[in-house]
């Protein structure tokens, strides 16, 4: 379980209005939300109320936050669907990750480091039955 931790909000306007606070356990959600709407990035969200209670209604993404010479390091850990660009993907993740916690909360990241688990294939059940067959002007004649 991540160690939910203030981090300090340096507003980019001069008003002040008071204190803002915002715990590390935030910026990992926004971190791992961003990530998972990434085309070919695989989530899973557990929908069960225990998962929820012990903080594991994830979406198959996780992310940890810590800082590392005054900026912030995310390390997000992903799985990809099979056909995607890895590469492309990850380059994707880091910058929806950075562009996302930019805009929610006002808070620069210094570095996204996207670690992939694993590639992932559909299952046999989970394809449609006509992506399996071949078009017919592909189809073997069998002179019957």
């Amino acid at each position: 379980m991540t160690k939910n931790q203030s981090v300090a909000f340096d507003s980019q306007t001069d008003a002040v209005f008071g204190e803002i606070n915002i715990t590390t356990g935030v910026l990992e959600n926004i971190a791992a939300e961003a990530a998972s709407e990434i085309p070919g990035v695989i989530s899973q969200a557990l929908k069960s109320e225990a998962g929820k209670f012990f903080r594991m209604e994830g979406n198959g993404v996780n992310a940890k936050i810590h800082q590392e010479n005054q900026q912030f390091v995310i390390d997000v850990s992903i799985k990809i669907r099979y056909g995607y660009s890895v590469p492309e993907v990850a380059l994707d993740v880091q910058e929806r990750i950075k562009e996302q916690i930019l805009y929610m909360t006002d808070i620069v990241v210094g570095e996204v480091n996207v670690h992939v688990l694993s590639i992932e294939t559909d299952h046999q059940g989970d394809r449609d039955p006509a992506f399996l067959q071949l078009p017919k002007e592909n189809a073997i004649e069998t002179g019957e």
